[in-house]
């Protein structure tokens, strides 16, 4: 199911502007209709949803899952949307280098986005655990960066980026990356990716940022950064034709393009739940990614 509570969920039939032109997930009603308010099923209290004991769904949500799409390949589909929009939305050329920063799903979704649509971009990750920098590269990073230590430094003599230490805040750099995906949304990863940027290069923020803290915005005036935020999915176009995101996503596993199965690296029955939620705060250290409950047959 499409989360987005959009113009049709919520009983209208005219639509507005945002949704008649497909960009569903910014859709200009979510606070009318015959339901209330909230952004997506599990925000709202009329559609359960989350861990509620419901969870309801309009058909104008919901999309059939091919048969020739695996259950963890079904799964991952929502976040692939997600980022499959970010990347169509702020797709590079052919040639450039692109930087990822995060490799938990958002991250690594982002790498197989990246790959199935632009394949001859550089395409440069910064990821925090050692499960993570393996899936960046099994989907097609062509380096991996741990993001420990100097990392700075080792980004910049891989970018081939010089480093300038001035008098007050971190360390900047002279180059960078053409199109860098933020994909964590907290302060830190945020000023990093400012830093990381070439002059006149674009910051993709997919992370779900608030209000961060300790952000140096010098390089967005200095630099002169373009930035553009994200969020959800609608319809994207692709090679000259517009469809609904969900649809594409499909059609790129259904093809072979993408396959995002690796990244369901626990299941557990839900009678066992303590145990998903504790592995949860020890992820990095047992090489989880997706944890996911599964039911009897």
């Amino acid at each position: 199911a499409e989360p987005s509570l959009w113009c049709q969920p919520r009983g209208f039939v005219d639509l507005c502007p945002a949704c008649a032109r497909g960009d569903i997930q910014v859709c200009e009603r979510v606070t009318q209709g015959t339901i209330s308010p909230g952004l997506i099923i599990g925000a709202c209290r009329d559609t359960g949803g989350s861990w509620s004991p419901y969870f309801v769904a309009h058909q104008s949500q919901l999309v059939r899952v091919p048969d020739t799409v695996s259950d963890e390949n079904a799964l991952m589909v929502e976040p692939f949307a997600t980022t499959l929009h970010a990347v169509l939305a702020n797709l590079p050329q052919a040639g450039d280098t692109v930087l990822v920063i995060g490799a938990g799903v958002i991250g690594l979704t982002i790498i197989a986005a990246l790959r199935a649509t632009v394949s001859h971009a550089r395409i440069i990750v910064l990821a925090r655990h050692p499960i993570q920098q393996k899936l960046a590269q099994q989907l097609g990073a062509d380096v991996v960066i741990p993001s420990s230590g100097d990392y700075t430094g080792e980004y910049a003599r891989v970018i081939g980026a010089k480093t300038l230490k001035p008098i007050l805040g971190k360390r900047v750099l002279v180059g960078g990356a053409d199109v860098t995906f933020e994909c964590v949304g907290n302060g830190d990863t945020i000023d990093d990716a400012l830093r990381f940027t070439r002059s006149g290069g674009r910051v993709v923020l997919t992370g779900a940022a608030s209000i961060p803290r300790g952000v140096d915005y010098t390089p967005i005036w200095m630099r002169e950064l373009k930035i553009h935020g994200t969020y959800g999915y609608g319809h994207d176009e692709f090679r000259g034709e517009r469809c609904r995101t969900f649809d594409l996503a499909f059609r790129l596993m259904t093809e072979g393009r993408v396959d995002l199965a690796p990244l369901v690296t626990h299941k557990f029955p839900l009678s066992d739940y303590p145990r998903a939620f504790r592995l949860l705060d020890r992820r990095g250290r047992e090489r989880a990614v997706k944890i996911t409950f599964e039911f009897a047959e």
